[in-house]
């Protein structure tokens, strides 16, 4: 940027000759050669359209043979020559570099955050914006696992639980009517009538689960069994010493249904108890190709024992999220009073219209009416339009999220 255009150098310039010492401590050498000063330009801007050198290329047989893969990328990228396909910012940069370490063993993270993307996304993010780098009281730097921030794009679900939540302190359960809704079942017996009082046949766009074979997989699922399944391994007394995992602590944070403007309570939230399983029940069968994609799981990464992972083949849905919604964890819908709405950074504010709390149901529907209604009607079809989060409940929420800052930093410091 400054030998093309110098007006338009930014932080990402700086990130760029980062990448320059970054590359030079690695290797002992510049990544660009030049004979004099006057070439410099020559030498680094001369092909714009070629690759950036790679540290590997630089290093004698032995130290290429033992050096980071990861690392020599993260360099490479920061060395782009094209702004757009450097790291965006500084901390997208450390949280690459620190991801380096983790998967070394050198580091862990200290939050995963386990979220619905279509209907958590906001709060996760403003979770995320709260919590990342922030300091406890007892001096612990805060590191979280957020996908969307720490995730390559295509990547399986393996890589990303291996990831980040093999090798997390605590795990933060965003538990709402989009998360628990797709877990629970509509009985037939009584599905007409829960479909007339609004309740969705599909939420959040997704089959409900039976418990049974065919259910469809469901990663929000997988992450509440390896979550669980972690934190029963945690003292145990037959742990061995080649088995992994770091969750200390899971804590539910339980998130009701939205309120409209001018319904009482606007802009916060009705309780989490009266949308869970959105109208549903919870199986009291496991969801076999779930749970048997959380027992491979914690088998090929984890090393769990075998009666671990019998016991993970053969938890109900219901028993899952009944043991979830036990620990101790916090309730974003009872706000104090005096609580008052937080102003939004100009990225947060881009997440007004995300987010899915549920739809507006009408418990006063009489009994006789469900014979009328079918999964096809006009009133199941509006209920699933969802309005996402407008500015005033995005600033209620920030708001919360920093009233229970405190919480969160006492669970990762016990943990």
């Amino acid at each position: 940027e400054m030998f093309l255009e110098p007006s338009k150098a930014s932080y990402p310039s700086d990130l760029w000759s980062l990448g320059v010492s970054l590359f030079e401590i690695a290797t002992k050498h510049l990544p660009f050669h030049s004979e004099s000063e006057l070439m410099w330009s020559v030498a680094i801007v001369g092909d714009m359209e070629s690759a950036p050198p790679s540290v590997l290329d630089k290093l004698d047989d032995e130290r290429r043979s033992r050096f980071d893969n990861k690392l020599a990328q993260v360099i490479s990228t920061a060395l782009e020559k094209h702004v757009q396909n450097r790291f965006r910012t500084a901390n997208e940069m450390h949280e690459a570099v620190y991801s380096c370490l983790v998967d070394r063993g050198e580091a862990c993270y200290s939050v995963f955050i386990s979220y619905r993307v279509a209907s958590e996304a906001p709060l996760a993010r403003l979770l995320f914006d709260e919590l990342n780098h922030s300091v406890t009281p007892g001096g612990h730097r805060v590191t979280v696992f957020l996908d969307s921030h720490r995730l390559v794009k295509g990547e399986p679900w393996e890589e990303g639980f291996a990831a980040g939540l093999l090798n997390s302190a605590c795990v933060l359960s965003l538990l709402s009517y989009g998360s628990t809704a797709p877990l629970a079942t509509l009985p037939p017996a009584n599905s007409a009538k829960a479909l007339a009082k609004g309740w969705e046949e599909r939420p959040v766009g997704r089959c409900r689960l039976e418990g049974c074979e065919a259910d469809a997989e469901d990663n929000f699922l997988k992450e509440c069994l390896i979550a669980l399944a972690l934190l029963d391994r945690r003292d145990a007394v037959d742990r061995r010493a080649e088995e992994r995992g770091f969750v200390q602590s899971v804590f539910p944070v339980l998130i009701g249904s939205q309120k409209t403007p001018g319904e009482s309570g606007y802009p916060g939230m009705g309780s989490f108890f009266d949308v869970q399983a959105g109208g549903g029940e919870y199986p009291s069968t496991p969801s076999a190709p779930n749970n048997e994609a959380a027992a491979s799981f914690l088998e090929q990464n984890a090393a769990l024992p075998e009666d671990a992972l019998t016991t993970i083949r053969s938890r109900s849905v219901a028993n899952t999220m009944r043991q979830l919604t036990s620990l101790q964890g916090c309730r974003i819908w009872d706000h104090p009073s005096t609580l008052t709405e937080v102003e939004l950074s100009r990225a947060q504010a881009e997440l007004v219209g995300l987010g899915y709390t549920g739809p507006s149901v009408d418990r006063n529907v009489a009994a006789r009416q469900p014979s009328l209604l079918s999964a096809n009607s006009t009133l199941n079809k509006s209920s699933q339009q969802s309005c996402g989060f407008d500015e005033r409940q995005l600033r209620m929420l920030k708001a919360q999220v920093q009233h229970y800052r405190a919480d969160f930093h006492e669970i990762i410091d016990r943990a």
